[in-house]
């Protein structure tokens, strides 16, 4: 078992415990720390024999083939998925990209495409770039004032016109998360298409796509617990189908000839080029860490350790929080009274405190909730008490500063 003062995960983190000094990294949401046993079975993938995947038959071929395969199966089973609906992409931010690309013969003139004013850039810019493209309408969930998005609004509005309909899973700024399965129900009974940002998500909740009944899954191995550089688009069969590849090369074709090409069979003709072939065994290879410890131990930790982040930013008297969702996991957004944010951030690091500051790639809701942006405290697995109570003790020196 873990507590909040000592958690058993930390040990298997090499970054966290090198130093003389305690180091409190509470910058998850933007990249995760990578486990000892993620680090070595990427090394040996190269020590064993590096070549590319489905290309050869000599031994390193089948090797790196085999692997490649595999990790693509474990991160299904991950998800609740079967293998062939799994995509492996560069991160959330390509397979949305892939996405707005590939839907876009389902968009019209005058059609909506729907996002939420919570929205990481990257799950907003490519579908107002298909809207521009297409003479489309993009239209906004907007946020009510604690955080959550309004529903009963989208409820109210949402029309046949809605081809589209693409939400974070869990907000990256505030962490608040929504209610995929309703706003799924909502999409499907107008016969719009679901795509899920889940970057903030699948290292914090219990995802299961078939639950979520969503067309389309994305996240980013850099925020669970692996490398950058690799990621996952998932979708159902019938919605993989529906995408007309917008990147061509190799492995994502059937035949080819000056006149004409045809495309492979899923998953392939939506991976053209060589692949992250380490990638994406170190991606899975963090899967079988997190796997290893039970599910209900390790979110009951997180909520645990969220919970007392709240309480001792709630009675801080120089703290302001931004956004008080209902439901969320482990993303503080907060301000000090009279510190602008990037000043607060550069000091924190100064008391071995590692935070983010300013719009966290969330404009929209940041000019909604806080415009000078916002400082961003976000927890992983290797976090303990000692961790929170160190940012507390770093403000209380910042604000010293302050109020000299």
């Amino acid at each position: 078992m873990t507590s909040l003062k000592h958690t058993r995960y930390r040990q298997f983190f090499p970054s966290l415990n090198g130093t003389n000094q305690p180091f409190a990294y509470l910058d998850s949401a933007a990249s995760t720390q990578v486990p000892e046993v993620v680090l070595k079975d990427i090394e040996q993938y190269y020590r064993q024999g590096h070549a590319n995947v489905h290309r050869a038959s000599h031994s390193f071929a089948r090797h790196a083939t085999n692997a490649f395969e595999l990790a693509r199966k474990t991160l299904a089973e991950f998800i609740g998925a079967k293998a062939q609906n799994v995509i492996w992409t560069s991160g959330t931010t390509q397979a949305a990209n892939l996405l707005a690309d590939g839907l876009a013969h389902l968009v019209e003139e005058g059609d909506e495409i729907w996002v939420s004013e919570l929205e990481h850039h990257s799950n907003l810019v490519p579908w107002q770039q298909l809207a521009l493209k297409r003479n489309a309408v993009l239209k906004a969930i907007p946020v009510l004032g604690n955080g959550d998005i309004d529903l009963a609004y989208f409820r109210q509005q949402l029309s046949e016109k809605c081809k589209i309909v693409a939400v974070a899973h869990v907000s990256n700024s505030i962490g608040a998360t929504q209610p995929i399965p309703e706003l799924s129900r909502l999409a499907h009974q107008y016969g719009a298409k679901i795509v899920v940002d889940g970057a903030q998500a699948v290292a914090h909740l219990d995802v299961d796509v078939n639950r979520l009944a969503c067309d389309y899954y994305l996240f980013s191995g850099h925020k669970l617990y692996g490398p950058t550089g690799i990621g996952v688009l998932y979708g159902t069969e019938q919605a993989l189908e529906l995408l007309e590849p917008s990147v061509f090369g190799g492995e994502m074709i059937s035949k080819v000839s000056f006149e004409t090409s045809t495309w492979n069979s899923l998953p392939y003709r939506l991976e053209a080029g060589t692949p992250n072939i380490a990638g994406a065994i170190g991606l899975a290879s963090a899967i079988k860490f997190l796997s290893q410890f039970p599910l209900k131990e390790r979110l009951s930790h997180e909520r645990q350790l969220l919970a007392y982040a709240l309480q001792q930013l709630k009675q801080h008297p120089k703290v302001e929080l931004i956004g008080e969702p209902m439901m969320r996991v482990g993303i503080i957004a907060f301000n000090l009274r009279g510190v602008h944010p990037q000043d607060a951030a550069t000091l924190f690091d100064q008391y071995n405190v590692a935070l983010r500051c300013g719009h966290h790639c969330a404009m929209p809701l940041s000019h909604r909730l806080s415009p000078e942006g916002s400082i961003r405290l976000s927890l992983g697995l290797y976090n303990n008490q000692q961790d929170i109570d160190q940012a507390i003790e770093a403000i209380d020196k910042i604000m010293e500063l302050f109020d000299e």
